[in-house]
């Protein structure tokens, strides 16, 4: 009964996650073309930094300022794509849980229950650790474009109070 009572709290356990994986896609969505277009002003804005980096550079190039130059060409890379933590992780965290779910659902409904399979536990905790990624890098990605919105907000604030000024001083 304690083996029984350990699976079905791993197969709702399973089933939570997996819905949670699908959740935060669902919050990621109606923010992904903000995320996306301000991935695309960085990637611009380094590619642009690069540019100036290299025309200031003579044909000399020390081993420090190249290894900056690699990290700026590696960050470049890595946002040129669409984001991995989208992708595999979310697909792994999501494959993990499902695969938990079923080792669960076939071990209650077989006749033999001798043991639980050491997989099934080691499978939800994998699952969670991507889990767990995705979450952090979605966090990561959602307070980017919020900081981002917030400085568009304030700058149109700023640029609000001065058409007001302006309007009341010409009205004077």
């Amino acid at each position: 009964m304690l083996l029984e009572s350990q699976v079905l709290a791993l197969l709702q356990a399973s089933i939570t996650g997996a819905g949670l994986v699908l959740t935060v896609y669902a919050l990621i969505i109606p923010l992904s073309r903000k995320i996306f277009s301000y991935r695309a002003e960085e990637l611009h804005e380094e590619l642009r930094e690069l540019k100036d980096r290299i025309r200031e550079t003579d044909m000399r190039v020390s081993s420090k300022e190249l290894k900056e130059l690699k990290a700026v060409l590696e960050s470049i890379g890595e946002r040129r794509i669409f984001p991995t933590y989208l992708s595999w992780g979310a697909g792994l965290a999501f494959f993990g849980y499902a695969t938990s779910t079923l080792m669960s659902f076939f071990w209650i409904i077989d006749l033999n229950k001798v043991a639980v399979d050491y997989w099934l536990p080691f499978t939800f905790f994998i699952a969670t650790i991507f889990f767990l990624l995705l979450g952090l890098f979605s966090i990561q990605d959602i307070n980017r474009t919020m900081k981002k919105e917030f400085e568009n907000l304030k700058e149109k604030v700023e640029e609000a109070k001065s058409k007001a000024d302006t309007n009341a001083e010409n009205l004077s």
